[in-house]
């Protein structure tokens, strides 16, 4: 087998690891409790429990009100950095991603799809502003593939 597809086949695995992690740690937010996931979908499914925000920057701008507390800093970079893996592996992993508006394009899709799945199964929220922050991460992670351009495209 050639050096190139070994090295794809090795980076796909790589992407789709990173996804798993991505799905669990972020998405149904798993710490090791599946108690706790039931509680939360339990709360977010009260009659008078909200779970969506589709008022871009609301909720930005009420954590960069707060960025001194803990809980506003966690949930900015919460949303960003778990998310440019994403923009610096897809393109290195499916070559024929290779330009900005692909990944974005690619991501905005996925990013709606957790978005949803999160609304849907009450494991979280749909909120505009997270969809917002990841796309943050996602393209801040091409950038720095791009700057560093550490894996040439066979």
């Amino acid at each position: 087998m050639p050096k190139v597809v070994k090295r794809r086949i090795a980076l796909k695995i790589i992407w789709w690891i990173y996804i798993i992690v991505l799905f669990l740690l972020v998405i149904i937010k798993f710490h090791g409790s599946i108690p706790e996931i039931i509680s939360r979908i339990e709360s977010n499914s009260l009659p008078d429990s909200i779970n969506y925000n589709l008022i871009p920057f609301h909720s930005i701008g009420v954590q960069l009100e707060n960025i001194s507390k803990g809980w506003a800093r966690y949930n900015l970079l919460g949303n960003i950095v778990p998310f440019m893996p994403f923009g610096f592996l897809l393109p290195i992993a499916f070559w024929k991603i290779n330009s900005l508006w692909k990944v974005i394009g690619t991501g905005l899709v996925a990013d709606l799809c957790i978005e949803v799945f999160q609304y849907i199964t009450k494991t979280g929220s749909f909120d505009v502003d997270d969809i917002i922050l990841n796309m943050i991460g996602i393209v801040l992670g091409y950038l720095l593939m791009k700057f560093t351009n550490c894996f040439r495209y066979g």
